[in-house]
């Protein structure tokens, strides 16, 4: 009599379910992983701006207005943070009394300087700031001087869009909510 021996083990059809499963976790994860990487730096991005928000604020109370953007770091007047070996001191006016040390720069920080305003280049993870005169671009000229400051491009947000988060920022004569991802400004009066 022979027996017939049967050896324990898995067949082959068993072992691709099992391959296939683990690949299909595997991508799941790694997407999952890349996501919530990009809404860390979008989240980063929005803590960012309130801290610079508050500084400009304690920088106004002490000066009386905000602070002139470097000309040198940005096309127009702009003041951007940038990286580099040209890296410049992205509102730099802010350290010290106004309660920072160091302002916040974007968490990639890809700006470059004598970029394009924000408006126009939108390739480019960077902050950006700009004090405006009263009365300029329609906003009203009693409530004096005025700032725009901003993320140029955020990981959630389209290109030529802003974040829902965005506060926005606008006058009659021109509206700032869509030349960066997240975008505010705020009067001196």
């Amino acid at each position: 009599m022979k027996s017939r021996g049967r050896t324990k083990g898995f067949t082959i059809v068993e072992l691709l379910i099992v391959i296939v499963v683990i690949a299909i976790l595997a991508a799941i994860t790694i997407v999952a992983y890349n996501g919530i990487q990009g809404r860390a730096r979008d989240s980063q991005r929005v803590q960012d701006m309130n801290t610079i928000i508050k500084a400009l604020e304690v920088y106004k109370t002490l000066n009386g207005t905000y602070p002139a953007p470097v000309s040198t770091t940005g096309a127009a007047g702009w003041e951007v943070s940038t990286t580099g070996s040209a890296a410049t001191n992205f509102l730099s006016a802010l350290t010290g009394t106004s309660g920072v040390s160091k302002v916040p720069v974007d968490p990639t920080n890809t700006g470059v300087v004598g970029d394009l305003a924000p408006a126009r280049n939108k390739e480019n993870y960077e902050y950006f700031y700009y004090r405006y005169t009263a009365g300029d671009n329609g906003c009203n000229a009693a409530r004096g001087d005025y700032y725009v400051v901003g993320v140029a491009r955020m990981n959630g947000v389209a290109s030529g869009s802003n974040s829902p988060q965005s506060p926005g920022f606008s006058c009659t004569g021109r509206d700032w909510s869509y030349e960066g991802a997240w975008v505010t400004g705020g009067y001196t009066k």
